[in-house]
């Protein structure tokens, strides 16, 4: 069972980059000015990295074993 989860946690992870990627270039290419763009990437930047990270070593330290029954 814990593959299964581990897949499905990598599928909504590399959804989440997308995710990120797609906010990213809407900044980028719709901000009126370069210096706003510059400074609402970068603050995307630095909250999504820490999201992303406090999530995966969240998900990461589940007892999934402990939570799933052994046998159905």
């Amino acid at each position: 069972m814990r593959p299964l989860f581990g897949l499905l946690y990598t599928v909504l992870f590399f959804s989440y980059i997308t995710a990120g990627l797609f906010i990213v270039f809407h900044f980028a290419r719709y901000s009126l000015k370069r210096s706003s763009a510059v400074l609402g990437i970068t603050l995307f930047l630095v909250v999504f990295s820490i999201l992303i990270f406090t999530n995966a070593l969240l998900f990461f330290s589940l007892p999934i074993d402990a939570i799933l029954p052994q046998s159905f």
